[in-house]
């Protein structure tokens, strides 16, 4: 295999913190395997989801494109989503791999339709939302297979409408994460055998909820205080009315935390099946040919700004901020820090880089961040990064997030906008719109928003004019 086609392991979360990890500063979460990961790799301080939701952000991943660009705006069968499965175009992530020569596998959560056989991928189609993957066959026939029996108990519900979260007291074999983590093995070993490189997919449904995680790593949290999020208190004053469509009717810290351990708890599990995967890798020699990528499709809530849950409707860093977490080849000695602004839509033009396409073919709405993963000198990277919202479920609701420098600049459509001072005030609880001494700063951010809209298409463009200039 020529060393210029490397093997590239894409890990994939869903609705992950980025205070999960330690690499972020992360105080309670254990997570020693994605930790050794990171003290070899670039860590990616400002990278933002493409879209806080699934469906959007899942198919700028394979496409490249913002949502209203790809027109999966909200989650499948669902108003704005245009398609009910990704269409199988030539320009996909997989299709465009295998034109370079690679083997492209998928496991895990999709959410864009049927599954990913259908554009291409070898693999296990998943569809739908999934919620946790639980009821999917394969799992099921996987228990049978293995003389397994999956047992929750401790269940707990009534943070937030439908959110529930569960101990497996069965061994860890039986979970959803180890049983994921059997089939990538599975997929790669075959891989392996062949001449050309892989491409592989590995899509955890956690720690979204439900979160249910075995015995032992509930015990990491059970007998720990776990403070409040520092933004968890907000009276919300002068903040849009549209983010009470996500608040929970309790805001009581004690109703949250024992969610809060649970979340956590399943991203130790993760943490667990992704050191199982790297010993794989290690075990057969293909660690230092692999580019291995973990990242997570958006954040996650859980009680922030006065009892907040899931995402959407608003753009807080919580759930518009994601982990991004890069080892190359060569691996660093230590972690390299890189903060310069990144989103979802570069990492199909950075995949596509590394696979070795022409450079014409790989900038759709991102562009590679290889250069930057290398050190190189790149002067015209850009110097903001965008986020787009478009609502969720039957909520159709336009939203439009920029950040540039330290500052942070919300379109509202039809609500009140934000900006916010990350230097000054990194939780974002004081929304700057109305103070005069930001007024300059304001204009400058709704200008920059508007060339960048202008520069990608967005068809909300002449929708902010008139409402903002």
């Amino acid at each position: 295999m020529p060393s210029e086609q490397p093997n590239i392991l894409f890990i994939l979360t869903d609705q992950q913190r980025v205070d999960t990890l330690k690499a972020y500063g992360g105080k309670v979460c254990q997570t020693p395997n994605l930790d050794s990961l990171a003290a070899e790799s670039v860590v990616f301080n400002h990278t933002y989801a493409s879209c806080p939701v699934c469906t959007p952000a899942r198919a700028s991943l394979q496409t490249g494109l913002y949502p209203h660009n790809h027109e999966m705006r909200n989650n499948t069968s669902e108003p704005g989503c245009k398609y009910d499965s990704l269409p199988n175009l030539s320009d996909l992530l997989s299709n465009k791999l295998k034109e370079q020569n690679y083997s492209v596998g998928y496991t895990g959560k999709w959410h864009l339709g049927w599954g990913p056989t259908e554009v291409g991928y070898e693999g296990d189609d998943f569809p739908g939302h999934g919620a946790g993957g639980h009821g999917y066959e394969q799992y099921h026939h996987y228990l049978k297979e293995k003389g397994l029996e999956v047992k929750l108990e401790n269940k707990i519900t009534g943070h937030y409408k439908g959110h529930w979260a569960a101990e497996v007291v069965s061994p860890v074999e039986t979970t959803v994460e180890y049983f994921l983590t059997d089939q990538a093995i599975h997929y790669i070993d075959q891989f392996r055998q062949r001449e050309n490189p892989f491409y592989f997919q590995l899509n955890f449904w956690g720690p979204h909820e439900p979160y249910v995680a075995p015995t032992k790593h509930l015990d990491l949290y059970r007998d720990i205080d776990i403070e409040p999020w520092a933004n968890f208190a907000d009276d919300s004053t002068n903040k849009p009315a549209i983010h009470n469509v996500k608040r929970a009717k309790f805001t009581d810290w004690k109703t949250f935390e024992p969610y809060v351990k649970h979340y956590f708890a399943n991203v130790s599990l993760i943490d667990e099946q992704i050191g199982r995967l790297i010993d794989y890798l290690k075990r057969h020699d293909l660690y230092d040919n692999t580019i291995i990528i973990f990242s997570a499709d958006h954040g996650e809530s859980l009680g922030i700004h006065g009892g907040l849950c899931d995402k959407n409707f608003f753009m807080y860093e919580e759930t518009c901020r994601i982990p991004l977490i890069v080892k190359p080849q060569k691996k660093f000695m230590e972690t390299k820090y890189e903060d310069r602004f990144v989103g979802t839509c570069d990492y199909y033009s950075s995949i596509l880089d590394w696979a070795g396409a022409d450079k014409a073919e790989t900038s759709r709405d991102g562009r590679s961040f290889v250069p930057l993963v290398h050190n190189e000198d790149v002067k015209d990277w850009p110097d903001h990064v965008v986020t787009e919202g478009n609502g969720l479920a039957e909520i159709l609701y336009t939203q439009r997030m920029i950040r540039h420098r330290q500052m942070k600049y919300i379109f509202n459509c039809g609500d009140t906008d934000e900006l916010y001072d990350l230097e000054k005030d990194p939780h974002e609880l004081s929304n700057e719109i109305d103070n005069q001494e930001y007024q300059a700063t304001l204009s400058n951010m709704k200008e920059l928003l508007a060339s960048w809209m202008k520069e990608h298409n967005d068809l909300a463009l002449e929708q902010f004019k008139d409402l903002r200039f």
